[in-house]
């Protein structure tokens, strides 16, 4: 009896929880139905309310698998968003362990608001897209948490959308046309526009900012009409669209689709795209995964095996994301001139270099095959035909390896010629070829940042594989440190409790925040940040002089973080890459851009 009554009070308990959770959470109504969140306190105390796995599209899988992302559809029931959706179906050969994770059904979204007093005026918005080369990343509030940015008046969101070969697959055709990814992303802004008023927020003033693919996938919204209209105002951290790892494939000479369903035991189809992609649908999303490691020619190598798609606009396919190469959109002007805040870390480059060092048999057979490898790892026959990289080679070693020798070309003493060759090759070439050219184009206002400050953690560690806080060489600012002073990331570090470090998270957020708010990123401080110098006027030999730049540096145990304006960044390093005889490389800008 004693038994019976206890189970009935456990009961009666979870009753009265359930009841309170409905009453006193925090609850709005979106155009799906009902929702209630939970709350939470920021860095410094504010109460807020969370609103964590809201789906906004309806799950991409069985006939939805390699199609257009469909609105998601209303609910009669009050939808509980208390807890994180789980991570796009993935592995991630960023970090040291290459495990399958994830789900195919993960297109949900995450609001974070300080505001949901509907009397008060509704606030900014800001909307992260995560980053992960396009096959890797999660929006979830471990990674992503919003506690450092709800100390501020906005609105935060964050969300999934389909990575790798279920989100950029594509057969070039009606069958599969691509860029799902992308048009998850898209979607997701929609949601914004047709929500975010019932979180307190403005959906006039809405800032798209992303980090790596998700600062690549911003530069693809301010090209593609599908998300014209959108956002007011984007941040591009460490990625644009004429990256090397995001430029799209146009499908007339690489037979991805054809070599993926051989993979996976489609082979039969592979001379019908529809018959092809109907058989794909039928195969377990694990396989389809995990046969990415096929794809591997070295170590992780591609890290990005699907890339952005060129597609064709066609009845089946009214609304292709993008119908031409990026630099053709941007050459033409064909972009929407939003206020863009453009960045780059340091050193980039350690994504790569900092994994390649610490495993000691991956260095070993680099060394060994080092001119025959590093070509293919700078994808150098994307910028030259064959016959031609053999000489382009020599002299991209000969600017990055002064210091080797025949017999161990790659050692120690230049490996901070491999940090500064996967930075510019990767990262900081195409970010200062993607900001001269919305420039001269007279795209205006952009500012420019480089961010150089050490903190107590780094991604250096995660992409090492290493457990060490401490490195064997000498290194500055890491892809992705950057998103320390941004987003709270427990699943990944312990809390920043230096003194420099909670100084570097106060004027990042205040930066973001105040361009989200003002569309100036320093609107009243002392410090200025001045937007870039029209470069149209520029001529080409003093434009790397020109460009001007907040330099953000410091490190939490020596220098405090500092602010300030400064031109010619990377001014050998950058020139050393216009001269090459690169396809990518702008021959229209003469010395007087004339053909601008």
């Amino acid at each position: 009896m004693v038994l019976q009554s206890n189970f009935f009070l456990f009961l009666l308990g979870v009753q009265l929880m359930s009841a309170y959770r409905t009453d006193f959470d925090p609850y709005t109504v979106t155009s799906s139905g009902k929702i209630v969140g939970t709350s939470s306190f920021s860095r410094r105390g504010r109460l807020f309310s969370v609103f964590r796995g809201i789906p906004y599209a309806k799950p991409p899988v069985g006939s939805l698998r390699f199609k257009e992302p469909e609105e998601i559809e209303k609910w009669n029931h009050t939808f509980f968003a208390t807890k994180d959706a789980p991570k796009c179906a993935q592995k991630n050969y960023l970090f040291g362990i290459h495990n399958i994770e994830g789900s195919e059904d993960c297109l949900y979204l995450n609001v974070y608001t300080p505001n949901l007093d509907f009397k008060k005026k509704p606030i900014p918005v800001m909307v992260f897209i995560h980053w992960g080369g396009f096959f890797a990343g999660y929006s979830g509030s471990e990674y992503l948490g919003p506690e450092y940015f709800m100390d501020k008046d906005v609105v935060l969101v964050t969300f999934n959308y389909r990575l790798g070969v279920l989100g950029f697959f594509s057969t070039y055709d009606d069958s599969a046309p691509g860029n799902f990814g992308f048009k998850d992303q898209t979607l997701a802004l929609k949601w914004v526009q047709k929500n975010i008023k019932n979180f307190g927020g403005d959906n006039t003033k809405v800032t798209i900012f992303g980090q790596s693919a998700g600062g690549a996938s911003v530069h693809y919204h301010m090209i593609s009409k599908n998300s014209e209209g959108l956002f007011q105002r984007a941040i591009s951290e460490s990625g644009t669209a004429l990256a090397l790892w995001a430029q799209p494939f146009d499908g007339k000479t690489v037979q991805l689709p054809q070599i993926q369903a051989k993979l996976v035991g489609c082979g039969h189809s592979v001379n019908n795209s529809s018959s092809m992609v109907d058989c794909l649908r039928q195969v377990d999303v694990e396989s389809l995964i995990q046969s990415g490691d096929r794809f591997k020619f070295f170590s992780v190598d591609p890290l990005t095996v699907y890339l952005p798609a060129i597609e064709k606009k066609t009845a089946n396919n009214p609304n292709p994301f993008i119908t031409k190469h990026p630099i053709e959109y941007i050459k033409f002007g064909n972009f929407s001139r939003v206020p863009w805040i453009v960045g780059i870390v340091s050193d980039e480059g350690l994504l790569r270099a900092s994994a390649l060092w610490s495993q000691s048999y991956v260095w070993k057979n680099l060394n060994k095959k080092f001119d025959i490898l590093m070509p293919k790892m700078m994808m150098l026959s994307n910028s030259a035909p064959n016959h031609k990289i053999p000489p382009l080679w020599e002299k991209i070693k000969s600017f990055y390896f002064k210091e080797s020798d025949d017999e161990n070309p790659a050692k120690y003493k230049t490996m901070r010629g491999l940090i500064d060759l996967y930075t510019d090759r990767a990262f900081h070439y195409s970010t200062y070829q993607s900001t001269l050219l919305h420039s001269v184009q007279g795209h205006n206002p952009i500012w420019f940042y480089k961010f150089n400050y050490r903190g107590q953690y780094t991604y250096k560690t995660l992409f090492s594989g290493v457990n060490e806080t401490t490195s064997s060489y000498p290194h500055s600012a890491s892809h992705c440190d950057d998103l320390l002073y941004l987003f709270k990331s427990k699943a990944l570090f312990a809390d920043l409790n230096k003194e420099n470090d909670q100084e570097m998270i106060d004027h990042m957020i205040n930066l973001w925040t105040d361009f989200a708010t003002y569309g100036n990123p320093t609107p009243r401080d002392s410090l200025k940040w001045k937007p870039i110098t029209n470069l149209k006027e520029i001529g080409k030999q003093e434009i790397t002089k020109s460009i001007n730049f907040l330099h953000i540096k410091g490190s939490f145990n020596n220098e405090s973080p500092s602010f300030q304006m400064d031109t010619g960044i990377y001014n050998n390093r950058l020139h050393f890459w216009e001269e090459l005889p690169l396809i990518e490389n702008i021959k229209e800008l003469d010395q007087n851009h004339q053909d601008f």
